[in-house]
């Protein structure tokens, strides 16, 4: 007896169709949906290998921007600990930071209509984010961040340092 050709089922024969029909075709592979996007177009959990092309570097600092500028208002408004902006910054700003919103907490206390001044600094979102190269590794961007009541104005430097990135500069209007 022969034995069968490598790939081949023996088993396997081919379906017939019904006359007048043309024959099924093979079944259509869906591809599963990708990691979320990010509202600057960076698709969060993409290749993260050192080199990646200019259009993937500006989307990565437009992400890290956005998401540092909302935390820092979030932070003024009293939603967010200071200490969470530490990651992506240096020491001296997450101090400043700190010492803003200790500013603030005493000014609101001290207010007599609080729950409008809570609802001042509500949902905190970025409405628009501009990005610009100043030399290889640095970015410069500006942000406006929207509450319910007033817009802030953001401005911010990024730098790469190492293998990561940072914000070196973060001033909140």
């Amino acid at each position: 007896m022969n034995a069968p050709a490598a790939g081949s089922d023996p088993v396997a024969r081919p379906l017939a169709h019904a006359p007048g029909r043309p024959p099924a075709s093979p079944p259509v592979r869906r591809a599963r949906p990708g990691p979320p996007t990010a509202p600057g177009g960076y698709t969060w959990g993409a290749t993260r290998v050192l080199g990646h092309s200019a259009e993937d570097e500006l989307a990565r600092v437009t992400a890290l921007a956005r998401s540092i500028g909302q935390a820092a208002v979030e932070v003024l408004g009293g939603s967010r600990p200071a200490a969470q902006l530490g990651r992506w910054t240096t020491p001296e700003i997450v101090q400043r930071f700190q010492q803003r919103a200790d500013m603030l907490r005493l000014l609101q206390e001290q207010f007599e209509a609080k729950p409008a001044l809570q609802e001042l600094h509500r949902n905190p979102h970025v409405r628009r984010c501009r990005v610009c190269r100043v030399d290889r590794g640095v970015y410069e961007v500006a942000l406006v961040v929207v509450e319910p009541r007033r817009g802030r104005a953001v401005a911010m430097r990024v730098e790469r340092l190492g293998q990561g990135w940072s914000v070196t500069e973060l001033e909140v209007g």
